[in-house]
């Protein structure tokens, strides 16, 4: 969720799932989530996402999330463990 040094959030949406997500990196303030929901805003982002009518989000999810600390990465073909953050060593073993 860095780039660089930079700390970068993700938002995606899925039109099958009518969601919209947002993951921060760990330790996001709610002000810098506000950022985000300004920005979404001023730029018409959520305005322009599929909706029951004009005045609601009927249908359509918003789920925001933090990044975990703890990461396991799994090959899903071969379900074999390749690669984990150190404090996620202990669910390797």
């Amino acid at each position: 969720m860095t780039k660089g040094s930079a700390r970068v959030a993700e938002i995606g949406y899925s039109k099958d799932l009518r969601r919209l997500d947002i993951t921060v990196p760990n330790g996001t303030r709610f002000a810098d989530l506000a950022k985000i929901f300004d920005r979404l805003s001023t730029q018409n982002i959520i305005g322009r996402l599929p909706r029951g009518c004009p005045q609601c989000t009927s249908g359509d999810h918003l789920n925001i999330r933090e990044q975990l600390e703890e990461v396991i990465q799994v090959d899903l073909d071969r379900g074999e463990l390749i690669g984990q953050t150190e404090k996620a060593a202990v669910f390797g073993q």
